[in-house]
């Protein structure tokens, strides 16, 4: 039987003390490829589709308004593209599946670095902790 592991060690900053971290979450990396060339008045509304920052608009030597991907990661999700008809066959909305970004606020006296680490560590020790109860498990003779 994995015996669980006392409160202090799973939770070492709510027992000492108020915890730090005000608000701590993640998501994947938003990932947004332009299938075919956008320009003009579509270039526009494609913009104005994103949140600000995602999408960019650039003239070329022709003075034709040409969109571009400037920063996905700035990209909320809101999938308001789609509702463009015209729109919604130019654009690959996806994610990065091994690319997460988080995010880590804190109202205490340590900074939000501090705090990922420290909670790294302390989901590594967890792991350590299974794995070598696992291994007690796959070692005992089975009855």
């Amino acid at each position: 039987m994995i015996r669980r592991p006392p409160r202090s060690t799973l939770f070492p900053y709510t027992t000492l003390f108020r915890s730090p971290v005000a608000t701590a979450s993640y998501r994947l990396l938003p990932e947004i490829e332009l299938l075919e060339e956008v320009t003009g008045e579509s270039a526009e509304r494609l913009r104005a589709s994103f949140a600000e920052g995602v999408i960019g608009l650039k003239t070329d030597e022709d003075g034709k308004t040409k969109a571009y991907v400037e920063d996905a990661r700035r990209d909320t999700c809101s999938r308001n593209v789609l509702r463009h008809n015209d729109l919604k066959d130019k654009v690959k909305l996806s994610r990065v599946r091994d690319h997460l970004l988080f995010f880590i606020e804190s109202t205490g006296g340590m900074p939000p670095g501090i705090l990922m680490g420290d909670a790294i560590d302390v989901l590594i020790a967890k792991c350590d902790h299974f794995i070598g109860e696992l291994d007690k498990t796959s070692e005992a003779p089975i009855k």
